[in-house]
């Protein structure tokens, strides 16, 4: 056993006086590390009741409020009634800050003084630890970090609490002066770092008796269900936490205590850890002032605020209820963490691994195309996160999508931490070398998330079995097996690629339509399309894919036979944005920027009066459906719903990543079914894939 320090003795003289005590095996003990600590003199066996915390010594908003005998304010002076009326509904929390702040006040006379004198006193900032409390030089060190805003966040929290209070003290308190902003802030650190919530340790059936009206007791216990205070527990709360769960929490209100439990054996001579919850490294840097070794414990807070529309989708998904509760315009917190499974994965999104549960489906809404959001809207229980063969479904492009905003995410924050670090200097204290750690750890989760990431993106859009050109159209022989797999289910196709596919397929076209582009663009031959990506990329798929349909209506069986993973694709484009249920009229609405229609409209009216497609000009120039602007709006749209941007490694810049729209094109034996509320169109009834006799509409290219 330790030697007895009088301010402990004092302490646990006044809480068994009010009826809370320590087990006989279980000292409270003090060291320069960790200050004061639970420790045991014996061995303590899982099940024991370590402290056994009377509600008459608990301290919060709930001794103000006066609704049942387990709380009393203990002489102390009441608060004015106007004070209490106005923050009691919305925060009760303030109230009880101000009522620590009378308790230190009164010195030895506050029935609590026992308790408040051991705790870490306003003028010792380096006792109170948190980083909010830092010197402006050791903050520094936490600039560009997660913990960085929501300190700032905090101390704004603190001073809107303070004024709110203090205003109404002014006008009914003759001692409003005393409770200044450092004494405000020192109480909302010290509820901040040693209080629990309400809901986990007050019970309702302390309420059952009280003397106040019904209005109030169910205001108390909708504060208490809902946590709008947190409460004190003086004696239990000396419990540290180590990250592992091994207590239990139990109330007890027949006998008017809250006790902590130990569920696992602890050592003679063993400090016995309180729990704290499953937080992170920040959440304790932040609200603690220290951090864990445990590398599970090393996150990054990823925030999301959805547009209304897209928050309103997520909700209807089942899979949302469990996660979150937010409503419209409120933020979506998750986390990106180190990888949680070991080895090797061979299938399935294996990004998964380092995100923090429904990060994926929330961005699934955010990003949705009008398809997928129809597929989202008709299937609540579908959730990509569950989905191991996603490539292979409705939102494949979706996912890429995704991995690309993420990607740009993350080596935004881990640029940001890797450049704001290279300003500072060497640490030189405890702060500091504590920052700088928290910071390397960061930027460690950053770099592990990304690289996944990275490679799926770079494997996604270095190859593709469209592509004529050596360095593309091949992937490599090492390539992993989740990336196989995703590339036997879609591919992501360049600009550059497609005019390549169609340079070996149809050259005459090829060689008639870069001949136009060369002349309205004045580029000379060869078309350099590096250049023409940078401001035309959108432009030129609508011409391309404007010729892809020309092209198959023309062939007809024969362009399903010459291609038939692509004539899939077409098949599913037809099918998916002729549905007027998903997109209204297809054919009705150009979609192209007004800079880009004039360009679209000559190159395609130069097409049209080629010498290839005399046979098809007499339908394409129809003043009715089907006709050239019928076709050209279906091919802007599907432009606008199926390109992914993304990075593709271009032949005429020495193989240089250029930022461009890639299209998403999925790869199946047979097209996905998708039901119709009305007939397809005439212009999509004269195509080559459309069968009156099939069920679907369309026969498959293998069964035609």
């Amino acid at each position: 056993m330790s030697q007895p320090n009088p301010e402990i003795e004092s302490l646990l003289q006044w809480a068994a006086s009010n009826h809370t005590s320590l087990h006989p095996n279980v000292e409270v003990f003090q060291d320069a590390i960790t200050g004061l600590s639970f420790k045991a003199i014996k061995n303590v066996p899982s099940g024991t009741k370590c402290v056994s915390c009377s509600y008459q010594t608990t301290l919060s908003y709930l001794n103000v409020a006066h609704i049942s005998s387990e709380f009393e304010s203990h002489g102390s002076l009441l608060f004015p009634s106007e004070f209490i009326d106005a923050l009691s509904s919305e925060d009760p929390n303030t109230i009880g800050h101000f009522f620590l702040i009378q308790q230190y006040l009164m010195g030895a006379d506050s029935f609590w003084w026992n308790y408040i004198k051991l705790l870490p006193q306003p003028e010792q900032p380096e006792r109170l630890a948190l980083p909010i409390w830092w010197s402006e030089a050791d903050r520094k060190f936490l600039e560009g970090t997660n913990a960085e805003p929501p300190l700032a966040k905090r101390q704004e929290l603190w001073k809107d609490e303070w004024n709110r209070g203090i205003a109404i003290l002014r006008q009914q308190s003759g001692h409003w002066e005393d409770y200044s902003y450092l004494l405000y802030q020192w109480a909302a650190t010290i509820f901040g770092t040693r209080s629990f919530r309400a809901s986990l340790t007050i019970p309702a059936e302390l309420f059952e008796h009280a003397k106040t009206s019904q209005n109030n007791k169910d205001l108390i216990l909708d504060h208490v269900r809902h946590d709008k205070f947190s409460v004190l527990l003086p004696v239990l709360d000396i419990g540290n936490h180590n990250g592992i769960n091994a207590v239990t929490w139990m109330k007890d209100p027949k006998a008017g205590q809250f006790g902590l439990c130990t569920r696992d054996l602890f050592q003679q001579g063993s400090q016995i850890y309180n729990y704290y919850g499953n937080k992170s490294n920040s959440e304790l840097l932040v609200g603690y002032g220290f951090t864990l070794p445990n590398l599970e414990n090393d996150t990054v807070n990823l925030k999301l605020t959805p547009p209304i529309e897209a928050a309103h989708l997520r909700r209807t998904q089942i899979s949302h209820a469990s996660i979150h509760r937010s409503q419209p315009g409120e933020e979506f917190m998750f986390m990106v963490r180190r990888q949680n499974r070991v080895g090797e994965v061979d299938n399935g999104l294996v990004e998964l691994e380092f995100f923090s549960a429904g990060l994926f489906d929330t961005l699934a809404c955010m990003v949705a195309n009008k398809r997928e959001r129809q597929f989202i809207i008709e299937n609540p229980a579908y959730s990509l996160e569950e989905d191991s063969a996603v490539f292979g479904g409705p939102l494949a492009r979706n996912v890429l999508c995704i991995l690309q905003i993420l990607s740009d995410k993350l080596d935004y924050d881990f640029r940001r931490i890797r450049g704001t670090g290279a300003t500072l200097s060497e640490p030189q204290n405890s702060n500091q070398t504590m920052a700088l750690d928290y910071r390397s750890r960061q930027l460690d989760v950053l770099q592990g998330a990304l690289t996944p990431i990275l490679k799926r993106l770079q494997s996604a859009a270095s190859f593709s079995s469209h592509c004529q050109h050596p360095d593309h159209n091949q992937p490599p022989a090492y390539i992993e097996g989740y990336l196989r797999q995703m590339h036997s289910d879609i591919e992501l196709l360049s600009l550059e690629c497609a005019f390549s596919w169609m340079q070996i397929n149809y050259h005459d076209v090829y060689e008639a339509v870069v001949k136009i582009i060369s002349e309205d663009q004045e580029e000379p031959l060869p078309l350099n399309w590096a250049v023409l990506v940078e401001d035309w990329d959108y432009t030129y798929w609508v011409i391309w894919i404007y010729l892809v349909w020309v092209l198959w209506a023309e062939e007809g069986i024969a362009f399903q036979s010459r291609h038939p993973s692509l004539s899939t694709w077409l098949i599913e484009m037809n099918t998916y944005f002729v549905d007027e249920k998903t997109l209204g009229q297809p054919f009705s609405t150009f979609y192209a920027d007004t800079s880009e229609q004039d360009t679209i409209n000559h190159t395609i009216r130069e097409i049209t009066h080629l010498p290839r497609f005399v046979s098809t000009r007499q339908w394409l120039e129809d003043e009715e459906e089907p006709s050239w602007e019928a076709l050209r709006n279906f091919a802007s749209l599907v432009v606008r719903e199926e390109t992914v941007p993304a990075r593709f490694s271009m032949q005429n810049v020495g193989g240089a990543a250029v930022e461009q729209k890639m299209l998403a094109i999925t790869k199946r034996n047979e097209p996905l079914s998708v039901s119709l509320d009305k007939p397809w169109t005439q212009f999509f009834r004269k195509d080559p894939g459309y069968s009156p006799n099939s069920p679907s509409g369309y026969n498959s290219p293998g069964h035609v």
